[in-house]
């Protein structure tokens, strides 16, 4: 997964992009400077016109997307979900939530202002190119409000297709889940329904590809769409199992406790040779001369130092510093674990009693336990 990169804050909420986001402005850019605007202008605009308009829209398509991102994070929030943030990628963007909605009637509100606020931010820009064409602005900025309208009414349409996990998908989620009282077997419904979504999708690619001549990128599309569709609505139904048979299990089952601490003052030269080399362990809690945590080090972090520099460097240097995304108490719930491992470069936190460390707990700790617990429960109390 691509690292992801923080661009601005907005209501407190960090707005992030991921590398492969890049690859769709690009695509957007230079689709709408090759395309829409030569379209609509004709022969005389100019290429350098036609490539700034195409900039204008793309950023007025992210700004849109932001902004229907924002309206189901606000809502999210409001209603009790914690939201790690937004984050723009190859797909478009999507609201990070930490955790599940506590009932349908929250699902249902915070699915429904998606396609909500797509609709009203397409009328503003249809209101703007009604009044531009009854002043006869010029036909660039008719182009461009056009264009925002059109998108946002797509995006709206798109987003309400009951394909979990598109905002109708959610919404239909909502209701089985209202009405069968059962988050699992709504979420299996509403994944059933946008596995078949993300087929179709693919098939449709495919046979665009295959009776249009010429190179289809709107086939591709398809397809690649499609795929992500199927695994989004797969791996959800798969983490509302996995919460499931997490639920009421406390860290202190799952943590590694032979641990080895390390001395924050430690040069790393000796940490090489009488930790790494010795214990062979992936990672290891720093410790301040009266045991309390102040950090962790990766095995191989020396590698960030030239190796004439690790007799004179100490370990303190290179570790990650302890904060509270980092640290998690014995008691705490697994599920409320898995939230907090998930966002986290390194998967793993350190189990922390008193101050002190008394264990490390990892997201394939977890991942394994949930294994064990499916190959060992008969299926049908996993239905």
């Amino acid at each position: 997964m691509a690292r992801e990169r923080v661009l601005f804050r907005l209501f407190g909420l960090p707005v992030k992009a991921s590398g492969s986001w890049l690859f769709l402005v690009a695509l957007v850019i230079y689709s709408l400077w090759q395309g829409y605007f030569p379209q609509q202008l004709g022969p005389s605009a100019s290429w350098q016109l036609n490539l700034a308009l195409s900039v204008v829209g793309t950023v007025g398509l992210f700004a849109s997307l932001i902004a229907h991102e924002m309206c189901h994070s606000l809502v999210a929030r409001a209603t009790g979900m914690p939201v790690a943030g937004i984050t723009l990628f190859i797909f478009g963007g999507v609201s990070q939530l930490e955790d599940e909605p506590s009932t349908a009637l929250s699902e249902f509100f915070m699915a429904i202002v998606g396609p909500l606020s797509s609709v009203l931010i397409g009328v503003g820009f249809l209101a703007v190119w009604f009044v531009a064409r009854l002043w006869h602005f010029p036909v660039a900025l008719l182009a461009l409000a056009r264009y925002l309208a059109m998108i946002n009414f797509v995006l709206a349409a798109f987003n309400s297709l009951p394909a979990f996990p598109l905002d109708g998908g959610r919404v239909l989620r909502s209701v089985v889940w209202a009405v069968t009282d059962n988050l699992r077997v709504a979420t299996r419904f509403a994944a059933t329904i946008g596995s078949a979504f993300g087929i179709l999708m693919i098939v449709a690619g495919f046979f665009t590809i295959m009776t249009t001549p010429g190179i289809q990128i709107g086939g591709i599309w398809l397809i690649v769409l499609g795929f992500f569709l199927r695994q989004a609505a797969m791996g959800s139904l798969q983490m509302v199992i996995l919460r499931h048979n997490l639920q009421g299990n406390r860290v202190r089952r799952f943590m590694t406790m032979n641990l080895v601490t390390v001395p924050q003052d430690l040069d790393v030269q000796r940490f090489v040779d009488e930790y790494v080399f010795h214990h062979r362990f992936n990672y290891y809690p720093v410790v301040d001369d009266d045991g309390l945590l102040v950090g962790l080090i990766g095995s191989r972090a020396p590698r960030r130092v030239p190796p004439e520099r690790w007799p004179v460097t100490p370990v303190s240097e290179l570790m990650r510093r302890a904060d509270e995304n980092l640290i998690l108490d014995p008691d705490t719930d697994a599920v409320d674990a898995l939230a907090a491992l998930r966002p986290l470069d390194e998967h793993r936190a350190v189990v922390v009693e008193n101050g002190r460390p008394v264990g490390i707990v990892s997201l394939s700790d977890l991942l394994e336990f949930l294994a064990l617990k499916i190959d060992l429960t008969p299926r049908r109390r996993l239905r």
